[in-house]
């Protein structure tokens, strides 16, 4: 046992483009508590964001790169580089849910004759319907030991190595490399655990075509079962856990004795009540507004053009100056102290709603119910409701208050296309929060 519990184990991780995942998961598996070693091998097939980046905060052993994806030959590349006497392959898009998740797939080696364990996964609150379905069905809470069923699933799941040096997983196959190799191992005579106490968090299932209405029927049983389950979400998602930054431009030199004064201070008492918010910046021409109220300073002058750029370009440059500072944030908030008055615990709502809805963007939204009308491509005015029903039979429009208080995930926010992603609104109704107070 004390030889099985204390070996070295690499735990394979399979990337691309994985950015908003990857944090969480890596936190999670280096605060496993284990007798053994672990050393973690990425193996990243060309990501365009910052994943690599991500991965090199952490104590990651190698990354490996690779052009061209096949599943089972990522996983083998990964191991052929690899140390460990047992192999971990995990998604990068799941996050063990315990500091135990790696001696509950270990433990089960203590016996002969196993090929090959995997965990259970279980689904985020914000997961659909079709994959809670999926996760919640296939992923039950019975240790099984599988002598005919070849069915293995290497999002979350552990083999021995002189297991993969006799069945290395196939290198041709375009999809469910695991079953395959599943099949394999069970036709040699070998068995395949399912122990449901190596749990990780999933934010997608098994099958993504299936009806979403069936789904929906049987989740809603599923859920008042596993209502338990399904109101958590990882430690490492979680308000207070997660890094945010809240980011104040200020254009020009602003001093005291003035009106706006009074509301850069009031934002930044506003500021400062969040439980959620790490650090505040002040983007700046110099360091008097910062040193004033005791808040970090970027130095605008090291952004080109600026006064001339986008909200959206700014925050991107702003963003780029902090994480050269090494603070990397989750998610950054914007707020303009040009607006004066806000709901209470704001900035709090956001960022427990973005991450529990698993929002890459949220912002406040002034419900509309009025008749608006656009110009379109040929300078022709169209209405948006194109109906004259009264307003109980419309449905609202939203205006955006983003100066009240906008977060935005970082991964997001470094795309060209911010405004390309899952969306929330928190609805307000109160037209005194749409006042901006103007020089």
């Amino acid at each position: 046992m004390n030889n099985i519990m204390q070996t070295l184990i690499s735990i394979i991780i399979r990337t691309k483009n994985e950015e908003k995942w990857l944090p969480f998961c890596l936190e999670s598996v280096f605060a496993q508590k284990t007798q053994s070693s672990i050393e973690v091998i990425l193996v990243d097939n060309g990501s365009s964001d910052h994943t690599v980046s991500v991965a090199k905060r952490f104590p990651v052993a190698k990354v490996i790169n690779i052009d061209t994806f096949l599943p089972g030959k990522a996983i083998n590349d990964g191991i052929r580089s690899s140390k460990g006497d047992y192999i971990v392959c995990l998604s990068s898009h799941c996050v063990p849910k315990e500091n135990n998740w790696l001696e509950a797939l270990l433990k089960n080696f203590q016996t002969s004759n196993v090929a090959g364990v995997y965990g259970r996964q279980l689904p985020l609150q914000h997961t659909s319907s079709v994959d809670k379905r999926d996760l919640l069905m296939v992923f039950g809470l019975d240790r099984k030991v599988q002598k005919k069923d070849y069915f293995f699933h290497n999002a979350n799941s552990m083999i021995p190595r002189s297991i993969w040096e006799k069945f290395p997983f196939d290198e041709d196959v375009t999809n469910i490399e695991d079953r395959v190799w599943g099949k394999e191992v069970i036709t040699a005579g070998y068995n395949i655990i399912y122990d449901p106490d190596a749990e990780v968090y999933h934010h997608h299932g098994l099958h993504q075509n299936n009806n979403t209405k069936r789904s929906k029927s049987v989740v809603s049983v599923l859920e008042r079962v596993e209502s338990k389950t399904l109101n958590q979400m990882p430690l490492q998602m979680s308000p207070g856990q997660v890094k945010v930054a809240a980011i104040i431009p200020v254009m020009g030199d602003l001093r005291k004795k003035t009106k706006f004064w009074r509301f850069f201070e009031e934002l930044v008492i506003f500021l400062k009540k969040s439980k959620y918010i790490n650090e505040i910046f002040c983007l700046s021409e110099n360091k008097y507004l910062s040193e004033s109220f005791d808040i970090k300073w970027l130095e605008r002058k090291k952004i080109e053009n600026s006064n001339s750029l986008s909200l959206e370009a700014l925050l991107q440059e702003a963003l780029k100056l902090i994480e050269e500072e090494q603070f990397f944030p989750t998610s950054v908030i914007y707020a303009n102290y040009e607006y004066d008055k806000r709901p209470r615990d704001l900035f709090d709502i956001l960022i427990k709603d973005s991450l529990l809805n698993d929002f890459d963007m949220m912002f406040p939204g002034l419900v509309d119910y009025g008749q608006y009308w656009y110009l379109d491509k040929d300078d022709n005015y169209r209405q948006t409701d194109s109906s004259l029903s009264s307003r109980e039979f419309r449905s609202p429009n939203y205006k955006a208050l983003y100066g009240l208080g906008w977060i935005i995930r970082s991964y997001n926010l470094r795309k060209e296309d911010i405004f390309d992603c899952r969306t929330g609104i928190l609805k307000l109704n109160n037209h005194k929060y749409a006042s901006r107070t103007r020089k």
